[in-house]
């Protein structure tokens, strides 16, 4: 493959992506920002908390309708959190 990526991959290793990047993976059709690097898996989360491992060759960066998707989700997620904590200050 002369060094390059592999043809269903943009990344042509896991050291082209990096920590804080914000990437689409293709095994869970989901969105989301990469925690941690080991050899080939990338640990990725999503601000809602779920977090999960994925091979580096399933990934693709994300677009920026997902990156705007996934900050949508940050806000709904901290205005979430921040509503329980209104309800539980409130009803005790």
């Amino acid at each position: 493959m002369n060094g390059h990526a592999h043809p269903d991959s943009p990344f042509a290793s896991p050291e082209h992506i990096s920590i804080g990047a914000v990437v689409f993976d293709r095994d869970d059709d989901m969105v989301g920002m990469v925690s941690n690097i080991v050899g080939t898996v990338i640990s990725l989360e999503r601000p809602t908390g779920r977090q999960w491992h994925t091979f580096y060759r399933r990934l693709r960066p994300a677009t920026e309708r997902e990156n705007r998707q996934l900050r949508a989700l940050a806000k709904l997620q901290r205005a979430r959190t921040q509503g329980m904590k209104n309800r539980t200050d409130g009803s005790g």
